[in-house]
This record gives structure tokens, C-alpha cells and sequence, in this order.
């Protein structure tokens, strides 16, 4: 077995997987906060759910744009990506309403750490895009170069 095989850049993980994946993870951690709630182990944080609706954001950016730099058609997994982030903010923050029973509003900073993700992840993906077209025009600039001779001085 190569290395290459145990990559993750090996996997076919596109975006709307990966929004999937990082949904049932956030959906998990909230019921188990809610069991430990439950069983009075401890008191969670009314804040919490959208703390981790947050984290759990912005862990879906970091990954998804690094994981970008193995995507074969750009534009395609750019356009799912976005709808899938906003999917994500959109859907996490409906549950995190639900299990917190406080708005986005009511917690305090959350809103502006939402925006803040937002714009970050847009820095992520874009700064994925050029290092790509960057690697990308200097291959083809290597390949196309005609090999220079270097003159033997006497």
C-alpha cells in the first residue's frame, strides 16, 4: 500500500460529503451535551450549541479549502462549495436556535464571529485559487522553456 493510498487528497470527498459528515458530527456533539445536561454530570452553557455551531463552521472552511487543491474541475467544486457553506451556516445555526432556544442575536458576539468565519472562508478558498493557478502557470512555463545551453569559458 502507497502512501498515496492513505491520503486524504486519494478520496473522492467533495463538498456536499463533507457538509455531511461535518453535520452528523455537530448533530452528535449536541445530543451528548444534551445527555450530560440531562443526567446533571454537568450544566452546559446555554451558548453552547451555537459554540459549536461556530467551531464546527469554521473547522468546514479550513477543510474545505485545503481540500480544494484536489479538485480536477474549479469552478464546479467552488460553486458547491459555497452553497454547501452556506448550507452549513444557515442549517447549523437553525439547530443551534433549537437546542440553545436563544437567537444568534441574543448570545452576544456570535453574529460577528459568523461573519468573521464567512469572510475567512472566503480568504481560504481564494488563496487556494491563486497558489493553484500559480503552480499551475509556472508547470507550464517550465515545460514550454527551451533548454538553455550553458557556454563552456576558456
Amino acid at each position: 500500500m502507497s502512501y498515496e493510498d492513505n491520503s486524504i487528497f486519494s478520496k473522492d470527498l467533495g463538498p456536499f460529503r463533507q457538509f455531511l459528515v461535518v453535520m452528523v458530527v455537530f448533530i452528535s456533539i449536541l445530543l451528548i451535551s444534551e445527555l450530560v445536561d440531562a443526567t446533571g454530570i454537568s450544566n452546559v452553557d446555554a451558548a453552547f450549541p451555537w459554540t459549536i455551531a461556530a467551531s464546527l463552521l469554521l473547522f468546514f472552511a479550513i477543510f474545505n479549502s485545503v481540500y480544494s487543491l484536489t479538485a480536477t474541475d474549479d469552478n464546479t467544486y467552488w460553486m458547491k462549495s459555497f452553497f454547501s457553506f452556506a448550507g452549513m451556516a444557515i442549517l447549523s445555526g437553525g439547530i443551534a436556535y433549537y437546542f440553545a432556544g436563544i437567537t444568534l442575536e441574543e448570545v452576544g458576539p456570535y453574529r460577528w464571529i459568523y461573519i468573521v468565519i464567512s469572510f475567512v472562508y472566503l480568504v481560504f478558498i481564494s488563496i487556494i485559487g491563486f497558489m493553484k493557478r500559480i503552480v499551475k502557470f509556472a508547470q507550464k512555463e517550465e515545460w514550454t522553456k527551451p533548454m538553455r545551453r550553458s557556454k563552456k569559458r576558456n
